[in-house]
């Protein structure tokens, strides 16, 4: 008798330790994290003019949260050295009401960045559903972006656009 009781027993802790807490749930900025593919041309800041539109390689961008886990705040990583395009990593201030970024004179912490190592980034807007994926046509986020670093001798607007990683092959680059 008093080995069914043990078993009882055991079977009702068992029982009773499988009770399922809440989801992890998201973060602060999950309306603006994700890994994007991007494209840059260079923009005259005087003139407004394209100075080179030729250069038609994407290039990976990630987006993600800080480490305390910020609503105004996020990661704007370029860094890759494969995939990255001007190779900075800075903390970018955004609205996520309207889906905008911006930030002047960041301090690069990726060490890409030629001294003073600060960059700006203005004009950052993301658009829900405003880009098509090139291979699956997949409908996703687009994205855009100026960025400007301090350590240009000439100075020059980097202008970014492109879109949301739709996780498809034929839409990786």
């Amino acid at each position: 008798m008093k080995k069914y009781l043990y078993i009882l027993t055991l079977c009702v802790f068992a029982l009773s330790s499988c009770k399922k807490d809440a989801g992890p749930g998201g973060t602060a900025v999950q309306s603006m994290a994700n890994e994007w593919w991007v494209q840059v041309q260079t923009i005259n800041p005087t003139t407004g003019a394209v100075i080179n539109n030729t250069n038609k390689t994407y290039y990976k961008l990630s987006t993600y949260n800080t480490s305390d886990n910020s609503s105004t705040m996020m990661w704007f990583d370029d860094s890759d050295a494969n995939k990255g395009a001007l190779g900075e990593k800075v903390k970018v201030n955004v609205v996520q009401s309207s889906l905008t970024f911006s930030v002047t004179n960041a301090a690069d912490v990726s060490g890409n960045i030629s001294a003073p190592g600060t960059v700006s980034v203005a004009n950052g807007k993301i658009i829900p559903n405003g880009a098509v994926g090139p291979s699956s046509k997949a409908v996703t986020d687009a994205i855009s972006y100026d960025v400007t670093l301090a350590s240009d001798v000439t100075p020059v607007i980097y202008r970014f656009t492109g879109y949301a990683r739709t996780r498809f092959v034929g839409d990786d680059h």
